[in-house]
């Protein structure tokens, strides 16, 4: 079998720049250190109450190192990786490979989203790119396809909802399966639990540019969601970009198009009418969404709550559009029934699979 050669890969490492690769195989748990380098935050291994036990060396770009008070140093983001999972030098050295995308026979090559612009002028700093893109970039990648034989959950929990056989696109949805949840402990400190398996939703700007990640963590054998407090979220936008206009572009749009609020929503409601349906992922952004020019025909499929946010959000957004495009709101008829806050076209959906099935 090729080897790979330590010295190509550091030589990748350092026209990508290592904060590039820690993001892609550490971002979970070096996320804070990765916004302040140079300054001391909790250790990702052991934690601390005082959140002042490790830091990123200041030229972390240049030698992925790192040091802990208790641990000790890791002089380079080789021995870095190395101590946080504790992977051999060969299991790290190929890791690192594959965010690279560098080929053991092949002369090394960088992607093009990790090489550095080039300048004019040597004295120039390249920007950093932001860690929110480089974090849905290694997040995306990692997800699997929905027909993917380890995406299993995910069919698992569709079908809980009476949504199997749902067509999905790998470009629109994934599974992760294996995704910690974090959250802060008593001293404001990130804190991770799980790992759990998650959905992840591609949200896409007007221009169908990425632009965030939206995250929906499940049950382990796909039994709903996990049992965390917030098992749905979304992703900072890409630095210098607005969600506003955006969806999760589920399937091709024609001349006709649905919108919705949730993933599962925009699904049945998808079921429902055959048409093709987006989802907007909240009542504000539904208000805010901007169709593709060729769309002459828009629908609405309304969340019936008991605020009547959704209601008027959508009518916000008809009003808005109406002089370019017919749209249609679509309300359920239920009523909201006691137990629940709110009705939409998921639970339209389940009901009538579940009076099928019976």
């Amino acid at each position: 079998m090729p080897r790979l050669e330590a010295s190509r890969v550091r030589a990748a490492c350092q026209r990508a720049g290592w904060c590039t690769v820690l993001n892609h195989l550490a971002g979970d748990q070096l996320a804070t250190a990765l916004d302040r380098p140079g300054r001391h935050v909790a250790c990702p291994v052991h934690g601390g109450v005082h959140g002042d036990g490790f830091r990123l060396f200041a030229d972390v770009e240049t030698t992925g190192g790192g040091i802990c008070a208790t641990c000790g140093a890791f002089p380079d983001g080789f021995a870095l990786l190395q101590w946080l999972f504790g992977w051999s030098f060969p299991q790290t050295l190929e890791r690192v490979a594959q965010v690279l995308r560098l080929d053991p026979e092949k002369s090394a090559c960088v992607p093009a989203w990790a090489r550095p612009a080039s300048h004019p002028s040597s004295h120039v700093r390249t920007p950093r790119r932001p860690r929110a893109s480089m974090t849905l970039e290694r997040l995306w990648a990692q997800g699997l396809a929905p027909d993917h034989p380890g995406a299993a959950v995910l069919q698992r929990y569709l079908a809980g909802r009476g949504l199997e056989g749902a067509h999905l696109d790998a470009e629109a949805l994934r599974l992760h399966p294996a995704l910690p949840y974090w959250t802060q402990n008593a001293h404001g400190r990130p804190v991770p639990s799980g790992p759990f398996p998650a959905v992840l939703a591609l949200l896409r700007a007007p221009t169908g540019e990425p632009i965030s990640l939206h995250r929906t963590y499940l049950h382990p054998q796909g039994q709903g969601k996990a049992p965390v407090a917030t098992p749905r979220k979304l992703l900072p936008a890409i630095a210098g970009q607005s969600l506003g206009g955006s969806a999760v572009r589920l399937m091709p749009a024609g001349e006709s198009l649905g919108v919705a609020e949730g993933l599962e929503t925009a699904l049945a409601a998808s079921a429902l009418s055959a048409m093709p349906v987006w989802a907007c992922l909240s009542a504000s952004l539904m208000q805010r969404f901007v169709p593709p020019p060729d769309v002459c025909h828009l629908t609405l499929w309304v969340d019936k709550d008991r605020s009547n946010a959704g209601e008027r959000a959508a009518a916000a957004l008809r009003d808005r559009l109406k002089p370019r495009l017919a749209v249609t709101l679509r309300i359920p008829a239920d009523p909201i029934p006691a137990e629940m806050s709110s009705l939409d076209w998921a639970d339209i959906w389940q009901s009538r699979a579940a009076r099928c099935v019976v």
